[in-house]
C-alpha cells in the first residue's frame, strides 16, 4: 500500500509541475512524505477466491510539509493483490501536463507488483 501511495504522490508531483516545466517529465521532482501506513481487516477472510475487504489509513506529509490523512477502502484478492479507493474520494486536481483538471491520482490505487 505504502509503495501504490508513493506512486501516487509522485504522479501529483508531475501534474503538480508549473506549466513551463510540465514538459519536462524525466527530471526529479519533490513528492511529499508517506508518514505511516495502518491496515486492518474489515471482514473475516473468505474462502476460496473470495475478496477480502480492508481499511487503510495513510498519514503523509505534503509538498509543503503540512500533514495529510487519506483512508482508503481496500478489497484483497488473491495472490495478495489490491484495489483501494480514497474514502471520501479527493477532488480533481489541477493538470499542467494538460491543462486541465484531472481524477487526483491519489483517489485509485492498485498493487504494482507483479502478477497483480
Amino acid at each position: 500500500m505504502g509503495t501504490a501511495f508513493r506512486t501516487g504522490l509522485y504522479r501529483l508531483a508531475v501534474m503538480s509541475q508549473h506549466t513551463e516545466d510540465a514538459m519536462d517529465l524525466g527530471q526529479r521532482l519533490p513528492t511529499g512524505l508517506v508518514r505511516e501506513v495502518r491496515c486492518a481487516s474489515t471482514a473475516a477472510r473468505p474462502g476460496g477466491d473470495g475478496v477480502w475487504t480492508w481499511a487503510c489509513d495513510v498519514r503523509w506529509k505534503n509538498v509543503e510539509g503540512h500533514a495529510q490523512h487519506t483512508r482508503y477502502d481496500v478489497r484483497l484478492t488473491r495472490g495478495d493483490c489490491f484495489a483501494a479507493g480514497a474514502a471520501p474520494r479527493r477532488q480533481p486536481h489541477y493538470d499542467s501536463t494538460i491543462r486541465t483538471y484531472s481524477e487526483d491520482p491519489l483517489n485509485a490505487l492498485v498493487s504494482v507488483r507483479r502478477g497483480c
